[in-house]
C-alpha cells in the first residue's frame, strides 16, 4: 500500500470518495491518476531515503511529466 492508497482510504473513511467528488464537480476528478502519482512519489522517496539517488532526479521529472 502506497501513500496514494492511504490517502484514498482516509478520505473514504470520512465519506469523500471519487464518485462523490465527480458528482460535485460534474466531471471526472482525476482521483485515480492522483493516487497513482502519490504512490509513485512514495516509492521514489523511499528509494532516495535508502540512498538510491543515482537516477532520482530523472525519475522525479518523469513522474511530474506523466
Amino acid at each position: 500500500m502506497g501513500i496514494g492508497d492511504t490517502v484514498e482510504r482516509a478520505l473514504a473513511t470520512v465519506g469523500l470518495t471519487a464518485e462523490r467528488v465527480e458528482r460535485w464537480l460534474g466531471r471526472p476528478c482525476g482521483c485515480k491518476e492522483r493516487r497513482e502519482k502519490l504512490n509513485r512519489l512514495g516509492y521514489w522517496a523511499a528509494r532516495v531515503l535508502r540512498g538510491f539517488t543515482e537516477k532520482a532526479a530523472a525519475y522525479l521529472e518523469d513522474l511530474w511529466e506523466s
